[in-house]
């Protein structure tokens, strides 16, 4: 399980590391005694659990938790720190642990291996599939979507490998041949609410993620051939034949790509 930690005192920061390096499964991906830098960071290295002081300066704790979970929904939330008096602020949140200083290697231990099981519990299985048509599989079930636009939504998130793009990226891509004004704007955040409905009733909510003006997917949860093709699994390659999301306009670049990939394999 990947874990950032973010603590403005060092010597608190590197006992923590420490601790949490003695326990098996558990990897620090960062370590950071400024918020800011954990939450860029957190971007484009999503963690699956985050613990955290409360009292820093510039940005406390629990803005931080709420602005990393906005950012990655599925993220578990511990606190460390020095005070009883955030207590209730924090289970608000849902946080997983509220770790009093000075804590021992058992309160971390304990509060890490109760993540683990959180993180090892079922979920759903999501399979993408882009070679010839979109479609998204829950379980084995066809996805449906309450709009075309919805579902092209979440292709071109898939199709933009990982990355953040912004409102007026996916309005110039899934509406081309309208003016980027304010009703092509109000239109796009009616398709982003129902994309938002139609994974929240699936059991998939924290699939998007969205911050401020940026979306994406979390790629960490979905089982997709173009993945899987861009990282080198012959599997993926021998079954990819020229066709990918052939209903979309906007793919063309990307079928040019994987075509030139596939023949460099071959």
């Amino acid at each position: 399980m990947n874990v950032i930690l973010v603590d403005d005192d060092p010597a608190s920061l590197r006992l923590l590391t420490g601790f949490c390096s003695m326990i098996d499964d558990i990897t620090v991906t960062g370590s950071f005694t400024d918020a800011e830098e954990a939450f860029a960071f957190s971007k484009t290295n999503p963690p699956q659990a985050a613990i955290l002081d409360i009292i820093m300066p510039v940005q406390d704790g629990i803005t931080l938790s709420d602005r990393l979970q906005s950012l990655i929904p599925e993220l578990l939330i511990f606190y460390a720190t020095a005070s009883e008096e955030y207590a209730l602020s924090a289970y608000k949140r849902h946080a997983v642990s509220y770790i009093l200083k000075p804590y021992s290697f058992a309160d971390i231990f304990e509060a890490l291996e109760r993540a683990k099981r959180l993180c090892t519990a079922a979920k759903p299985h999501i399979v993408v599939r882009t070679f010839g048509h979109f479609d998204v599989f829950i379980d084995g079930v066809a996805l449906s979507f309450p709009r075309k636009k919805c579902k092209e939504l979440l292709a071109f998130l898939v199709d933009r490998n990982r990355g953040f793009v912004s409102m007026e990226q996916i309005i110039n891509a899934l509406w081309e041949d309208r003016a980027y004004d304010e009703s092509v704007r109000s239109y796009f955040h009616v398709v982003l609410r129902d994309l938002k409905k139609t994974l929240k009733s699936a059991g998939i909510p924290e699939l998007l993620v969205c911050n401020r003006d940026q979306n994406a997917i979390n790629p960490a949860l979905i089982d997709c051939d173009y993945y899987h093709f861009l990282e080198g699994d012959l599997s993926a390659i021998h079954s990819f034949q020229d066709e990918y999301m052939t209903d979309y306009s906007w793919a063309e670049p990307t079928v040019a790509l994987l075509c030139e990939k596939k023949h460099n394999f071959e």
